[in-house]
């Protein structure tokens, strides 16, 4: 199956950042949007009104639509899917898609039973809003699972109309798809507001000033270099024990709330760096033991 041509007549229910963003640059690339509906009143006017688009009750009513994007919460895409599967137009061939990282094509398992299209696409990118998914959805990768014979269409349709980069997950693994996801932003996140905590202890102003630029460049610098495992750098890969021993004393005396925190991610460093062999089974044993003498 090819799927639907284009230009496309997209509707769109849930007017989060992601659906929002995704369907203003559908609407760049020339498809017409027919319609938006959301939970609150409030919130699908001001999609729409970005939108350039009328307002519609999905609860009643599903304006004529190719595609139909889901930008609502993992958990009420197989409610949502339901009141659509009954309102698709009648011989046509619509595809249903919603944007959820650890769901496949399961939940809207209602409109496949209606004989539409399903198709999940994922989005790497943290969007905290709208305008930050308008600029970082071009470029970013995008896990794909297609009901059969959507997976061609799914993939060039993120790579032209939304500029992305499409990596085909199967069904089964879109769990493991999300988590790697959800690691890597959150815990990145997280180690900057350690990080960040550690700089306050010593009366930096500002720390994420500081830390700010260094996160970036490591990011730049793993996708650059072949990944985190290869471009890991520190005193755990050089197998430097006093300068950990040192960060442990001055935590200990100056935060000692963080030290847990900081043998986490030191044991996370460690993980990882014995799994790339950058270091041996002695080193990873050396810091490990040094770690635990250090903590309560």
């Amino acid at each position: 199956m090819s799927g639907p041509t284009t230009p496309l007549r997209l509707a769109l229910i849930g007017a989060g950042r992601v659906g929002t963003a995704v369907t203003e640059l559908l609407r760049r690339r020339g498809h017409v949007v027919a319609g938006v509906a959301s939970r609150s009143a409030e919130s699908a006017r001001r999609a729409a009104d970005f939108l350039d688009a009328d307002v519609f009750d999905h609860y009643t009513s599903l304006p004529a639509a190719d595609v139909v994007l889901l930008g609502v919460p993992h958990g009420a895409i197989e409610a949502v899917a339901s009141l659509v599967a009954g309102r698709l137009q009648t011989g046509a061939r619509s595809v249903v898609v919603h944007f959820a990282g650890a769901a496949g094509i399961a939940p809207l398992t209602p409109v496949l039973d209606a004989g539409a299209g399903a198709a999940a696409l994922h989005p790497v990118q943290a969007c905290p809003d709208l305008r930050s998914a308008l600029a970082r959805l071009p470029g970013s990768a995008w896990g794909v699972t297609t009901s059969a014979g959507l997976e061609a269409w799914a993939t060039e349709f993120i790579a032209r109309e939304l500029s992305g980069d499409p990596v085909v997950v199967a069904e089964e693994h879109r769990p493991l798809w999300h988590a790697a996801a959800t690691i890597t932003s959150n815990g990145i996140a997280a180690l900057l507001a350690t990080g960040e905590t550690l700089l306050a202890s010593i009366e930096v102003e500002a720390p994420e000033r500081v830390l700010g630029p260094l996160a970036a460049g490591t990011v730049t610098n793993a996708a650059a270099g072949g990944g985190g495992a290869a471009t890991l750098t520190g005193p755990v890969v050089r197998g430097e024990s006093e300068t950990i021993a040192a960060h442990l004393e001055h935590i200990i005396g100056a935060a000692p709330h963080l030290v847990e925190d900081y043998a986490r991610v030191v044991r996370v460093i460690v993980a990882a760096a014995l799994r790339a062999r950058r270091i041996d089974e002695q080193t990873a044993g050396r810091v490990i033991r040094l770690l635990e003498e250090n903590q309560g």
